[in-house]
């Protein structure tokens, strides 16, 4: 699948019926939903830093301009573009995302069944933000965080934005988003961290039939109920597996759960630390489980992929409105990029993102000279002809 095949899962026609399906540019003269939607895309995969600045720089440059060719050219203020950000109609970027995940689940990759979960946080200053929480630790006043908890396959499948204070735990927010996952799908095993520590969670994904496979602190209070046949030491690459049993945790209040979980303890080879790992899940051995946790640390790659090459840690806009217009379209540019690295079996995401942005490029390049009337075949004979 090449680069035009590719942009083809969010085609031109699709962006159209959105924008009228949601009157994103009842009010816009000439910064539509489609041209603010393929400014930012652009700028976020063709720029490391991106900024307002950046934007309305690359508004005038003519690969953007080719992108742009059903409205009118010209120049645009960077200060117009950051107020629009502020009032643009959010569910017109939400429905696009939506639609790019349902395509690359049916075209790219539907059989992944391990969906990992977890949050990243940007903190600023209390000044620039007026929304968001404050942080327990260290300077209250000063710095207020967002959360951002995102369901992750090998791509961002669910996304939700926090502010609320009641989110700084991640008992409630990565709940409430595992429970908004579920009611999609209910066949993935959801893989989170020790951030759930509220036994009536478990108790819940039980009920609500959510498979999951969690960590769980060394010393947490059990009762056990039943051994798994295999009592002997299992060996994995890392760990040496010491038990595997049925059991009953207890709360806070030290009362004991409704159902039963499943405690897995091992011992980390390298370093001789007990390892303890938590799941619902009886149909898989115990050296499966801890290998499907293993995989919980793909997220941490990807939030690092999205602050480090799509530039999230900086926001463009600091309105609760900006703020979702960008985490949406960062995560269709991220879910491009997945795709592409996917399809060209390439190992990371700055290599992918390296090579996307020069096919991009090149294809641009084609079309301009197909447009004033050449052939873009002829570019390879033209190097090959002045090769040493």
């Amino acid at each position: 699948m090449n680069i035009e095949k590719l942009l083809s899962l969010v085609p031109d026609n699709l962006i159209e019926n959105l924008a009228i399906e949601t009157r994103v540019d009842y009010y816009a003269k000439k910064l539509q939903g489609e041209v603010i939607f393929k400014l930012l895309l652009y700028c976020i995969i063709s720029h490391k830093d991106n900024s307002l600045r950046t934007m309305e720089s690359a508004y005038e440059k003519l690969s953007f301009q080719l992108l742009n060719r059903r409205y009118n050219q010209g120049s645009v203020k960077f200060n117009s573009i950051s107020e629009r950000l502020s009032t643009i109609d959010v569910s017109f970027f939400e429905k696009i995302y939506s639609e790019l995940v349902a395509a690359y689940k049916e075209r790219i990759n539907n059989r992944e069944t391990i969906m990992r979960f977890d949050s990243t946080i940007i903190a600023l200053s209390t000044k620039l933000l007026e929304i968001g929480y404050h942080i327990k630790d260290g300077d209250a006043e000063e710095y207020k965080q967002l959360k951002f908890t995102i369901g992750y396959s090998d791509i961002p499948e669910i996304v939700h934005f926090f502010h609320d204070q009641k989110y700084t735990s991640e008992n409630v927010a990565l709940k409430e988003s595992i429970l908004a996952q579920a009611q999609k799908e209910t066949t993935s095993i959801k893989v989170f961290d020790r951030g759930i520590t509220a036994r009536k969670t478990y108790d819940e994904f039980t009920e609500n039939n959510i498979q999951f496979i969690s960590r769980l602190n060394n010393n947490a209070k059990y009762t056990g109920l039943s051994n798994n046949e295999k009592q002997q030491s299992l060996q994995t690459g890392t760990l040496t597996i010491i038990a595997d049993e049925w059991c009953y945790l207890y709360n806070s209040n030290k009362q004991k759960i409704r159902h039963p979980l499943r405690r897995i303890e091992a011992v980390q080879t390298t370093t001789e630390k007990p390892i303890v790992f938590i799941t619902n899940i009886k149909d898989i051995d115990a050296i499966t489980v801890t290998e499907i946790y293993k995989r919980r640390w793909d997220i941490e790659v990807f939030f690092k992929f999205i602050k480090q090459l799509l530039s999230f840690k900086h926001l463009l806009n600091r309105s609760e409105n900006g703020i979702k217009v960008i985490l949406y379209v960062t995560m269709i540019a991220a879910i491009l990029l997945a795709a592409y690295k996917k399809i060209n079996h390439l190992k990371g995401f700055k290599i992918a993102k390296q090579k996307f942005e020069q096919e991009l490029e090149t294809a641009i390049l084609k079309n301009l000279i197909t447009m004033c009337g050449g052939n873009p075949e002829l570019l390879k004979t033209f190097f090959v002809e002045r090769s040493p």
